[in-house]
């Protein structure tokens, strides 16, 4: 199930056609309706997840109100963070719409990795690169905010 998806989604980019059957047969396909919660900010993280169809909606909570972090449609993944570092969930994610969402367990990947390092490899490969990305998108949005509030002074 979802190896056709798997293979245009960028963590298993690099992945043969016979690794993505046998991730693909770990992903547990679940729908959402619009409003429905995937998970919420500060809970146990146990899966990752990747859009088959439809929309999410990615919102961090602060003191006094919620700021969207992102909106990810079709072929995109969240929730993999957790996967590295074990924390809870850092954000909370909303169908924007109804959704059908593949869901992969950590432990069920993990076991999987550990009898399959090459494939451990090109995942963790992809998951870093695509973490650097974000971070330094993240760095460009700190810095031209910054810039922006000191000109204001």
């Amino acid at each position: 199930m979802g190896a056709d998806l798997l293979k245009n989604v960028y963590l298993f980019k690099d992945f043969s056609a016979a690794e993505l059957d046998q991730l693909g047969s770990l992903a547990k396909p679940t729908t959402f309706n619009s409003g429905d919660e995937i998970f919420g900010e500060g809970d146990l993280a146990s899966s990752l997840f990747i859009v088959k169809y439809g929309s999410v909606r990615i919102r961090r909570s602060g003191k006094n109100d919620s700021v969207d972090v992102a909106q990810v449609g079709t072929g995109a993944h969240f929730g993999e963070m957790a996967f590295v570092d074990g924390e809870p969930r850092s954000a909370t994610a909303v169908a924007l719409e109804k959704s059908e969402i593949l869901q992969i367990d950590f432990e069920a990947l993990k076991a999987h990795f550990d009898k399959n390092s090459a494939m451990a490899v090109k995942f963790y490969r992809s998951l870093a690169n695509f973490l650097c990305g974000r971070l330094r998108v993240t760095t460009m949005d700190l810095s031209f905010s910054r810039e922006k509030n000191i000109r204001h002074f």
